[in-house]
């Protein structure tokens, strides 16, 4: 009996052991970035505002932004030297989360630009909204963008690219939820 119970305490004390030296590992290696501009999200923030000293706004309930409505909005971001401020936002397009980008808002409440962080979406279908051309078309919104599959009748519509209406929509609310984020900022202040 005892030697069909050894292999199983042995095994058992080795998984506990490799599991202790896991969770010991994890914890010296570990680096929180949450509360620091990373590199990507600084490159990111200078392709839209161009500037260079940032400030990452940690205590959300500050800016008036601790509400679920914009739960997307993963980072805030103000520009020292201009005051203007940028969000990092992570939307689903056709994949969910697919879409992560920074929208820059001007002091005036427009959009200033906008720099994708990180894409999931379909390589050639979905990945075609960071083609500057299609960026370039929220430049300057300062309110909710519509997007139809139709050419644009109107200020605030913009055309999806084809084949790719998801991955438009996802981008489109990306840009609303900063430019309401930003009003909500500017009401705080």
């Amino acid at each position: 009996m005892i030697s069909k119970i050894k292999p199983v305490i042995v095994l058992s004390a080795i998984c506990t052991l490799v599991c202790a030296l896991l969770i010991v590992t994890y914890n010296l290696t570990y680096v929180d970035t949450s509360g620091i501009i990373t590199d990507k999200l600084k490159a990111s923030c200078t392709a839209v505002d161009g500037g260079s000293d940032y400030e990452l706004i940690t205590d959300r309930a500050s800016v008036g932004l601790d509400k679920e409505e914009y739960e997307e909005i993963t980072k805030i971001v103000k520009n020292k030297e201009s005051g203007i401020y940028l969000y990092e936002v992570v939307v689903s397009g056709y994949a969910d989360d697919g879409i992560d980008v920074v929208v820059g808002i001007d002091e005036k409440g427009t959009v200033k630009g906008i720099s994708i962080v990180a894409l999931q979406e379909t390589p050639g279908l979905g990945t075609k909204i960071n083609d500057k051309a299609f960026l370039d078309k929220f430049i300057g919104a300062d309110s909710d963008i519509t997007i139809t599959k139709n050419p644009p009748s109107a200020d605030n519509e913009v055309q999806a690219i084809t084949s790719a209406t998801y991955s438009s929509k996802g981008l489109a609310k990306a840009v609303n939820l900063a430019i309401a984020a930003d009003k909500t900022v500017k009401e705080v202040q």
